[in-house]
């Protein structure tokens, strides 16, 4: 039997697409290591490409897996592959390189028969240009080592952010029809899991090309029973509307917490990222959550030291965060990606001061997560267990127990004592 070391870098979609090839792999012919870093005879590493970061963070996976076992057959897939197949195809140490367009098709292929290469093999097209493509993710039956399982029903994107690369990565908007969308969930509800969280590379797009929308997706979740607890993934402030809030706000499956992705707090830089929002209609958004769900939780995703950003802007961006109902933010420096419109925009900014920018953010988010955890300190929550002390509220609150008590995965009820550097300490009841 081979040893497979398999990593996943990024987002939910990329944790789905790793968890189905795994499904897929005979458990007759792979053992998966429990470690990377253990030698193995196959090394898969899932690639993300939203920042410079990500692409260092592949790179390094990559000489892990050749230092572990320089016999091994090193095998990059996912963002990075399909968008910059050329940089890691000049790597000595890599057997493959297989691009989004190729993962499901050929992957499982290459894992069983690959070889070490003199040079690297390279199997990717141009998926942005695919525009019949339709959804071809496999479907899934357990998630490794997760407590709450993923379904993506939603791939690709239409729209032409200037910061962003992911629709070459990903190709154009496609879904999963939702008759299978609901026979997955049974699938996973019957092997144990109590929540699952609906992903997407943009959820809100969901049904456009089969006739349908995410609305009526859930409602046909709702009646369909199939499983207790649904949780969104991030959604675009510009597809947020009354009719969504209303129906999570009376809906017994769907979750109170909700993602919107506010990028910029300032209206020429929304602009110039071509979103399709202003600030105040991302306020108006935020409000309407909080009205009709006065407990959920709202993130959202800020970039700082997008080109040309000033500090008034900076400052504006600041300012919508405080005024919002927001209860936590996801900080990220504005990172150059090729084939971006922003890549060649004029005033770069300076890493230094992204970094203080960044900073400055995050203790306001810090501030913000805290101010809305302790609203609940006295208060008894529903919960799922992550591990044996810790576990999360349906309205995504990160709770430390002050004891071991049920099993991962059980849902438990929980009490809320303290506070402390954004955790909420709890007993279980």
């Amino acid at each position: 039997m081979k040893k497979i070391s398999v990593v996943t870098l990024g987002c939910k979609v990329n944790q789905y697409d790793t968890a189905a090839l795994l499904n897929h792999l005979p458990s007759s012919e792979f053992a998966k290591n429990e470690r990377f870093d253990e030698p193995a005879d196959v090394y898969v590493i899932d690639t993300c490409t939203v920042t410079h970061k990500a692409d260092s963070e592949a790179r390094n996976y990559i000489y892990r897996a050749k230092r572990s076992n320089p016999r091994g057959v090193v095998i990059v897939t996912g963002c990075y592959a399909q968008v910059s197949p050329e940089q890691l195809s000049a790597m000595e140490e890599v057997d493959y390189v297989i691009g989004n367009s190729h993962k499901f098709s050929s992957l499982l292929g290459v894992i069983r028969r690959g070889e070490v290469q003199s040079e690297p093999k390279v199997l990717i097209s141009d998926i942005f240009s695919e525009k019949k493509r339709k959804f071809d993710t496999p479907d899934i039956r357990f998630f490794p080592d997760r407590t709450r399982a993923f379904l993506k029903v939603q791939d690709g994107c239409n729209y032409a952010c200037t910061f962003c690369v992911i629709p070459r990565a990903r190709g154009r908007s496609r879904s999963l029809g939702t008759g299978e969308v609901i026979s997955r969930l049974r699938t996973l509800a019957q092997a144990g899991y109590r929540e699952v969280v609906l992903t997407g590379v943009h959820l809100a797009s969901y049904g456009r090309d089969i006739g349908s929308d995410l609305v009526s997706l859930l409602g046909e979740i709702e009646n369909s029973g199939a499983v207790r607890r649904i949780r969104l993934s991030s959604l675009d402030p510009a597809d947020t509307g009354e009719d969504l809030i209303n129906f999570v706000s009376n809906s017994e499956v769907v979750c109170p917490s909700f993602h919107v992705a506010l990028q910029s707090g300032d209206r020429d830089i929304l602009r110039k990222m071509r979103r399709r929002y202003s600030p105040e209609q991302f306020l108006e958004c935020t409000d309407s959550i909080r009205d009709a769900l006065p407990e959920a939780a709202i993130g959202t995703d800020i970039m700082v030291g997008f080109p040309g950003e000033t500090q008034k802007q900076f400052e504006n961006s600041r300012d919508v965060a405080a005024a919002s109902e927001l209860t936590y933010f996801h900080v990220f420096p504005y990172s150059v990606r090729k084939m971006t419109p922003a890549a060649n925009m004029q005033d770069q900014i300076p890493p230094q001061v992204k970094k203080e920018r960044s900073a400055e953010l995050r203790a306001l988010g810090k501030t913000k997560k805290e101010d809305f955890y302790r609203k609940f300190i006295g208060r008894t929550l529903d919960a799922i267990v992550e591990s044996n002390s810790r576990c999360t509220t349906e309205n995504y609150i990160n709770v430390k127990l002050t004891e071991d008590c049920a099993s991962a995965g059980s849902e438990i009820k929980i009490k809320i004592k303290d506070v402390r550097n954004e955790v909420a300490y709890a007993v279980a009841m």
